[in-house]
């Protein structure tokens, strides 16, 4: 079994109302299916958030973590 947890649950994370219900309180058999998730997460946080801060995927054993750059970098 996988599942997916944050790192550190933002503003923008605590705010969104979707975040439990599609990703955070579920389990997974597949590994393949909770990567993809997992990323889809990541990508929706990027998208759709503040901006202000970068989502990332990484795997520890069964639990794939959300992790969060607290600080993007400027643009150049």
């Amino acid at each position: 079994m996988y599942k997916i947890q944050m790192q550190m649950m933002c503003g923008c994370a605590k705010k969104d109302e979707t975040l439990k219900e599609k990703w955070l309180n579920k389990t997974f058999k597949d590994k393949k299916e909770a990567e993809f998730e997992a990323l889809r997460l990541a990508n929706h946080a990027n998208a759709n958030w503040c901006k202000k801060h970068r989502f990332y995927a990484v795997e520890e054993d069964s639990v794939l973590k959300i992790m969060v750059e607290l600080a993007c970098p400027k643009e150049i």
